[in-house]
C-alpha cells in the first residue's frame, strides 16, 4: 500500500473528521453489532486504522465491552496507535493500561482492548479477520479500486457482519472566494483522486455509488449519509495543508501554471482570513438486509414451509 499520512495530518484533521462523521449510522451500527454479539465482548476489526481515530469515535457509541483489531501497514503509526489512545483515554478520566501493542481501556461501565495489527491490506486481504460483530473503516474507500472493494464485499458478506466505512469523499469541494483557476485545478486534482494509491486505480468520490451496488447485490441493505468539513477563520492550520495537497496533487496530474497561481493567491487569501472550504463526506452503513434474505432462500424452495 503506498498511500500514506503522517500522524500530524491525522492529527489535524481528526476534530473535523468528529463533525462531520453521522452519529446517527454510527449508534445505529453499534445496535447491530451489539445484537450480533449477543451479551458477548463485542468484536471489531478497524480498516486502515491509522492512529486509530476511528477507534476513538466509535468505541463509546456501542454498548458494552469491546476487542478491536486495529489493522494497519504503516508501522510508524501502528507505534503510535497506544499512546494515542491512551492520552484519550485518560483526557476522559478512564483508567489505561498499554503495552506490546495491546491498549485497555476501562470506562467504568466497559472494558475497551484494541490490538494494534501489521497488515497490508492491499496485497494481503485475504488475512483479514473477518470473523468479528463489526467492521468498520474511516477515510479508506476512496482510496481503492473496484476490484479491491468488490474483494472486500465478498468477505464481509461471508461473515453476514454489518459494515460502517466513515468520511469518503464524494467529490464536493468548494473553495471561497471564487477563483479563476478553481476549474483547472479541481479537473487536475479529480485525476490525481482517481489515480493508483496502492489499491489500483482509486475509486475516489464514485467509492459510496461503488459500494451501495456491491453490497445491495450481495444482499446487505445500504444507508449513505452526507456529511462535510466546514473550513473557516480559526482553521489555518487545516486550510493550508489542504492548499499544500490540492496544488500538489493538480500540479502532478498536468495543470502546474495554474496549480502554482492557485497556491499563491489561496495562501494570501488565507493571510487575510478570507478563505473558506467546504469538503463533503460521505458516511455507509451496510447491513445484511435478512428479509431479502428470508425472501430468496423462500423461493428457491428451502423455506417453503415458512
Amino acid at each position: 500500500m503506498s498511500e500514506g499520512f503522517g500522524l500530524d495530518w491525522l492529527r489535524l484533521r481528526e476534530p473535523h473528521d468528529l463533525r462531520a462523521r453521522s452519529r446517527a449510522l454510527a449508534r445505529r451500527f453499534g445496535a447491530a453489532v451489539q445484537e450480533r454479539a449477543s451479551g458477548e465482548t463485542a468484536t471489531l476489526v478497524d480498516l486502515g486504522a491509522g492512529s486509530a481515530a476511528n477507534f476513538r469515535a466509535l468505541a463509546p457509541l456501542i454498548p458494552g465491552n469491546q476487542d478491536w483489531r486495529l489493522v494497519e501497514c504503516d508501522r510508524r503509526l501502528l507505534s503510535h496507535q497506544g499512546a494515542e489512545i491512551a492520552q484519550w483515554a485518560r483526557s476522559q478520566g478512564w483508567r489505561v493500561t498499554h503495552g506490546h501493542g495491546v491498549v485497555t481501556v476501562a470506562t467504568g461501565v466497559a472494558h475497551w482492548r484494541a490490538h494494534s495489527i501489521e497488515l497490508d491490506l492491499a496485497r494481503c486481504l485475504s488475512d483479514l479477520p473477518l470473523t468479528v460483530h463489526g467492521i468498520t473503516c474511516a477515510a479508506l474507500l476512496d482510496l481503492v479500486s473496484a476490484a479491491w472493494l468488490e474483494r472486500l464485499a465478498d468477505g464481509i458478506v461471508a461473515t453476514r457482519a454489518p459494515f460502517l466505512a466513515a468520511l469518503n469523499v464524494d467529490g464536493r469541494r468548494e473553495w471561497q472566494p471564487a477563483h479563476a483557476d478553481d476549474a483547472a485545478t479541481a479537473r487536475a486534482f479529480a485525476r490525481h483522486q482517481s489515480g493508483d494509491k496502492g489499491f489500483g486505480p482509486a475509486l475516489g468520490p464514485d467509492a459510496s455509488a461503488a459500494a451501495d451496488a456491491l453490497f445491495r447485490a450481495r444482499g446487505y441493505s445500504i444507508d449513505c449519509l452526507a456529511g462535510e468539513w466546514r473550513l473557516g477563520a480559526g482553521d489555518g492550520a487545516m486550510l493550508a495543508e489542504l492548499i499544500e495537497d490540492t496544488a500538489a496533487a493538480a500540479g502532478e496530474a498536468g495543470s502546474l501554471p495554474a496549480a502554482a497561481r492557485w497556491r499563491a493567491d489561496r495562501h494570501a487569501e488565507l493571510k487575510r482570513g478570507e478563505l473558506r472550504l467546504a469538503v463533503g463526506h460521505v458516511d455507509i452503513l451496510a447491513e445484511p438486509d435478512e428479509s431479502a434474505s428470508r425472501e430468496a432462500r423462500t423461493s428457491d424452495g428451502s423455506l417453503s414451509q415458512l
